[in-house]
């Protein structure tokens, strides 16, 4: 049996720090650094329902924020007039025409659909009613919240049907873009637990989950793209911030010890201390480890307290006394 004897002075010049060995959670972890960007899944593109043109952009700026019913544009189309006119037509036809109620009723519903399918809000619709009165100028509002990200068009274009006006970003949920080397890509297929921290926000954790990984690897390296995915409650990450990511697998409960209290040579031991100043040299038996613990099949018991600094100091003075016949530690 492998052991030392301290006394209270060789223990301070050898820094030896303890920790106890207890039964706890543990998961290898591996660690990337990433950025945040839009998730291109939550991306709407406000198109052109209507041939015109634009009269006026009322938002404009790159990355400017945007609410859901905001205005967004006023476009100028004699389409639309001919379609508020039919409308203000059908309507003035079935005051006009009662005996044919239901027929007149028809075409004004007809009328109010064809406004509404190019974009026209009920209240818009409901305004030209009220007043009787068709304009070729119509403002057209947000369908949803976000941030600006693309602005294809400028103020006085010209635009056809479908033409691409707007690309607006919901950012209550953001990409983590970073990289894997291809030999870890298949944690991501094992539901491990990813959790987020910022800079920015250095108490605050967020949980992220696999969403994509590249199938194609970087030409001349071994690492793929991967994608994580988080809420983003508040609207407080920012697209292009730097994330550090923690990806722990194989997550269980056991026995667990500090990195640092382990010593690696023709077996792995740990120095174990059994009473005030002596301390014995253990064979012990690993298991799933990171980089601050690793779990004890074998060799320690729960409760036990180990060197967890100093190690090192003590596995140099034990084969001194063992090449001496010393019975302590000398500094």
């Amino acid at each position: 049996m492998d052991m030392i004897t301290l006394n209270k002075r060789e223990e301070l010049y050898a820094n030896i720090t303890l920790d106890t060995a207890r039964i706890k959670p543990i998961s290898e972890t591996t660690t990337l650094v990433g950025r945040t960007a839009f998730d291109e899944r939550k991306v709407v593109v406000v198109t052109s329902r209507v041939r015109g043109r634009i009269d006026r952009l009322f938002v404009r700026n790159p990355l400017e924020p945007v609410r859901q019913g905001q205005p967004l544009y006023a476009l100028y189309s004699e389409e639309l007039l001919s379609l508020e006119k039919e409308l203000l037509n059908a309507l003035q036809q079935q005051e006009k025409f009662g005996a044919t109620q239901e027929v007149m009723n028809q075409l004004v519903e007809g009328a109010r659909q064809r406004l509404l399918l190019y974009g026209l809000t009920a209240a818009q619709v409901r305004e030209i009613e009220k007043s009787g009165e068709a304009s070729s100028l119509v403002t057209f509002y947000s369908p949803t919240s976000g941030y600006l990200t693309e602005l294809p068009v400028s103020q006085g274009q010209y635009v056809d049907t479908g033409a691409p006006l707007f690309r607006i970003a919901d950012v209550s949920a953001l990409w983590v873009e970073s990289q894997m080397y291809t030999s870890e890509l298949h944690w991501l297929s094992k539901q491990p637990s990813v959790l987020v921290t910022f800079e920015a926000f250095p108490d605050e954790t967020y949980t992220a989950v696999p969403v994509f990984d590249n199938p194609t690897v970087e030409p001349g390296q071994k690492i793929s793209l991967v994608r994580f995915m988080i809420k983003n409650q508040g609207n407080k990450i920012k697209p292009g911030m730097m994330a550090y990511l923690s990806v722990r697998r194989n997550e269980k409960r056991g026995l667990v010890i500090p990195k640092s209290a382990i010593l690696i040579g023709s077996m792995t031991t740990a120095w174990v201390k059994t009473a005030d100043g002596m301390y014995e040299n253990r064979a012990i038996d690993t298991g799933i480890q990171n980089k601050q613990e690793v779990e004890v099949l074998k060799g320690i018991e729960e409760g036990e307290v180990v060197v967890a600094t100093g190690a090192y100091a003590l596995q140099g003075a034990q084969v001194l006394k063992s090449g001496t016949g010393m019975g302590g530690m000398k500094m």
